[in-house]
């Protein structure tokens, strides 16, 4: 239950990734969601029991890594044009690349120093996560709004936000074709990710017994 809160979490913050990467960029949206999905990652690594990774590796680490994860494909929008289909193939591709290898050293790290001690050789992914989103260009200023003066609101501070109405656009729903899309991906989805969380755990219960 724990991976499956965690994989749930991870694509529930999507919408509420989207707004934050509209308002703040992708640099800043990126290095704060590394930042808190390695507190989650390292604080899992010192729970002594089941219900505390709920709060830690299920909601915690997991919003971390959404906060991180979608950035990193908004950003290729800013550096590619021409290409930028290419560009997302390879990206995305990648990590399948890498959750195909990660297993094979997860096992070796689980097997030699344990799995509370693998979570903080983990850390060392989050931190690179981390550095990383130094690098993505920084949201460019819009043109009309720059020659406007600005007309959001402020809110705690000085930096001035889009209203409400500019930020959520529900009026591309009326758009059939994607209003279809939107709703229709997520029941394909729902029942999606539930063999990856328990395919091997099954397997092993069969093949034992078999």
């Amino acid at each position: 239950w724990v991976g499956s809160l965690s994989m749930g979490m991870i694509f529930f913050c999507c919408p509420i990734v989207s707004v934050f990467t509209d308002l703040f960029g992708c640099r800043k949206t990126a290095v704060v969601g590394a930042a808190v999905g390695f507190v989650g990652l390292m604080s899992s690594s010192f729970v002594s029991s089941i219900e505390p990774l709920y709060l830690t590796y299920g909601i915690i680490f997991a919003c971390g890594c959404s906060f991180a994860y979608q950035p990193s494909l908004v950003i290729l929008g800013h550096y590619f044009k021409k290409r930028l289909g290419l560009v997302n193939g390879i990206v995305t591709a990648g990590s399948s690349v890498f959750t195909i290898l990660l297993p094979l050293l997860l096992r070796v790290l689980i097997d030699s120093v344990g799995l509370f001690y693998t979570l903080r050789v983990l850390c060392i992914f989050m931190f690179v996560l981390f550095l990383a989103g130094f690098t993505y260009r920084p949201l460019a200023t819009n043109t009309k709004d720059k020659e406007s003066g600005g007309s959001g609101f402020s809110l705690f501070s000085r930096k001035k936000f889009s209203p409400p109405k500019k930020i959520f656009n529900f009026a591309i729903f009326k758009v059939t074709a994607y209003a279809v899309w939107a709703v229709g991906i997520p029941l394909a989805l729902f029942g999606y990710f539930v063999p990856y969380v328990h395919l091997a755990k099954f397997s092993f219960v069969i093949l034992k017994y078999e």
